[in-house]
């Protein structure tokens, strides 16, 4: 076997790790479609775990990473670990990074301006690579065969800054500038041992990495607050007309003096066989301890995020849309016959899934019950009545099927991608959404209803511009299978059934774990985003599919998300992102087959005042690992109750903390 083997690659190409305030953690999902239970017992997970631990904290979902062996004709031939006959020893390196304080001030996509920073009077100038201030950067970190405990990443910011200036139309705690047009003095102090998360193998040397417990912090005196300055300060769009992004309307985004504890960066592994032969996914490694250079094509990539509060609800575009409709040829069934159950039913199951947790999808108003996803409301599409349509080919069902077509929206633009608005990528200014083909009027009755990467058509009106991508379009990919189900050009098919890892082909394996990590994420709209920004879509920041280019710097693409990422976590409410950040929840009576929507951002936080809209960018901070999960209700056997069709969710594993205000001391 060992003479066969010419190289191996480390799957999942791009892994997602997830935040959390417990020191338990379970492995995310491997296989697609499989949601993976969190361990424990007496739960509501798959399998009876619990998302919290003993003590109510969240856990941590942490990312494992495989070692494929190929051969000369880039076909696998074994999963190598250390069980295997031909191991000798297993060392993997990773290096990640946080460059958020560093980085470019986020204005949205359309409107990026490579001379705006974040933290701007700060190393000036520069580069944001370049601003080693603003970069924490644990170092390169190795994990090999044998090692028993864990590897401890943790970075320093903020370094070497004693003082500065600020708005004054920023919030400070326990400070109001006297005159907030004048900029405000305040000082520095170093963020020391930042964790990023931990390193840890498992039984077989797999290399699973842990993420970090959700932190971040101000580090200035006196504290800046998170808050969005223009909706007080000269609104609709802040101070200076809206030029300055510390304080117009997308400053939430930009909090200068804060950090948190996310990150990406590298994944690579050397594997040293029994006969001494050693394969890296590193370049120019002749031995197990050489550093060597990156191979983008073997090589990994690691993205911290925060939690999915929703872990059985799926995004109706995911970062794996996003892949497929840049890498068309990396679609396992391309050329293939258009299937109903493989590939247009998961639309329309993710598309009801949103009435538990989305108030307009969900038609808990008088304007939107009557076009609604939710049991027994219009838009359920996983009805009796709609899947016996959905599911005839013929001329009888036609009608249903175009009427369904004609409610989709199209991106913008010729080829109908979002990409094309957004060219060239950063750093450069984007030019082409001026261009004729991607000016349109926004038509808020198109489905999906969520906003997108343009931002919401207030935010447009407000700023005076008419942005693309308002609301958020599926890929093009999902739309051509959608046409020709519409015009009864398709097959079938079968429900999919979910197959454990282990029970699939060796040859699947790769692809199942690559795809399995980004399906349960949000492909857009990006603003940011969540797990990765926009610049996901841009087919020059990959080698290929699943793999990050060689030149990406650890901490670059993390680096535009929000910072720090509770603040956009409270904003981005109402029809953004709710399977991974829920808007509202139910509580669902069995007997009368009735439910009772509340606000999932509702309670109190540590200082007794109530969750509210006025202050819930700072009171995200507290309360995030708190907030409830949002999970299928089960009957007595294990299995998922139904009303309509589809699984009914409930609130669940909410923090009973914060339904009390705490003890105050006397």
């Amino acid at each position: 076997m060992a003479e066969k083997i010419k190289s191996i690659r480390i799957h999942p190409g791009i892994g997602i790790a997830r935040l959390g305030t417990s020191d338990e953690f379970y492995i995310g999902p491997e296989t697609p479609g499989v949601v993976v239970d969190p361990g424990g017992r007496n739960g509501p997970g798959p399998n009876g775990g619990t998302y919290r631990d003993s003590e109510a904290r969240l856990k941590r979902q942490a990312q494992r990473y495989r070692i494929y062996a190929y051969d000369a004709n880039d076909e696998v031939v074994a999963e190598l670990t250390s069980h295997s006959d031909l191991v000798q020893s297993v060392r993997w390196r990773v290096h990640v990074r946080n460059m958020k304080a560093a980085n470019y001030a986020f204005q949205g996509a359309y409107l990026f301006d490579p001379d705006k920073l974040r933290n701007p009077s700060i190393q000036p100038g520069m580069k944001p690579i370049e601003r080693d201030k603003l970069i924490i950067d644990p170092g390169v970190h190795t994990i090999a065969s044998g090692r028993t405990e864990p590897v401890v990443m943790k970075g320093d910011v903020f370094r070497d800054i004693e003082k500065g200036t600020l708005p004054g139309e920023l919030r400070f705690e326990g400070f109001t500038p006297k005159d907030p047009s004048k900029e405000v003095d305040v000082t520095y102090k170093v963020a020391r041992d930042i964790e990023f998360g931990q390193l840890r193998l498992d039984s077989k040397d797999r290399l699973l990495f842990i993420p970090a417990p959700g932190k971040g912090e101000c580090v200035t005196t006196p504290k800046v607050v998170l808050s969005n300055p223009s909706e007080t300060m000269s609104p609709p769009n802040g101070p200076e007309n809206g030029k300055n992004p510390l304080t117009n309307q997308f400053a939430y985004f930009n909090i200068p003096g804060w950090w948190d504890d996310t990150c990406c960066g590298e994944i690579d592994v050397t594997v040293t066989l029994k006969d001494g032969t050693v394969l890296s996914t590193r370049d120019n490694v002749k031995s197990a301890t050489d550093e060597g250079t990156r191979n983008p094509l073997a090589g990994a990539w690691i993205v911290t995020a925060p939690p999915k509060f929703a872990p059985h609800m799926y995004h109706v575009v995911s970062i794996l849309d996003r892949v497929y409709e840049a890498f068309p040829e990396s679609y396992p069934h391309l050329g293939k016959k258009t299937n109903f159950y493989r590939d247009i039913y998961p639309i329309f199951a993710k598309a009801v899934t949103y009435s538990w947790v989305n108030a307009a999808a969900g038609g808990v108003s008088p304007e939107t019950k009557d076009a609604a996803h939710g049991p027994g409301q219009p838009g359920s599409l996983l009805s009796a009545e709609y899947m016996a349509a959905f599911t005839d080919p013929g001329e009888d069902s036609k009608p249903t099927r175009q009427m369904i077509y004609g409610l989709m929206r199209h991106a913008p633009g010729k080829r109908g991608r979002l990409v094309d608005a957004l060219m060239p990528p950063p750093p450069a200014r984007p030019t082409s959404w001026k261009d004729d083909e991607f000016k349109r009027d926004e038509d808020s009755s198109k489905m999906p209803k969520l906003w997108g990467t343009g931002g919401k058509p207030l935010q447009n009106k407000q700023l005076g511009f008419s942005l693309p991508d308002q609301f958020l379009s599926l890929t093009d990919w999902q739309l051509k299978h959608l046409k020709e189900w519409a015009d009864g050009n398709f097959e079938v098919g079968s429900p999919t059934k979910l197959v454990a890892l282990e029970n699939l082909p060796l040859g699947e394996q790769p692809h199942a774990l690559d795809s399995s990590a980004l399906e349960p994420t949000i492909g857009g709209g990006f603003h940011p985003g969540i797990e990765f920004p926009y610049l996901i879509i841009y087919r020059e920041n990959f080698a290929e599919a699943f793999r990050v280019n060689k030149g990406i710097e650890p901490g670059s693409l993390s680096a535009f998300m929000s910072s720090p990422w509770q603040g956009d976590f409270w904003s981005c409410n109402v029809m953004w992102w709710p399977t991974q950040r829920p808007d509202i929840v139910f509580e669902y009576d069995r007997k009368n087959h009735t439910r009772t929507y509340k606000e999932w951002f509702r309670g109190y936080d540590e200082h007794g005042e109530p969750l509210s809209s006025d202050d819930g960018y700072h009171q995200m901070v507290y309360a995030w690992s708190r907030l409830g999960m949002v999970l299928p209700v089960k009957n007595e056997d294990g299995s998922f109750l139904r009303a309509n069709g589809q699984i009914v969710f409930a609130e669940q594993e909410r923090d009973p903390a914060l339904n009390r205000p705490p003890a105050k001391s006397k």
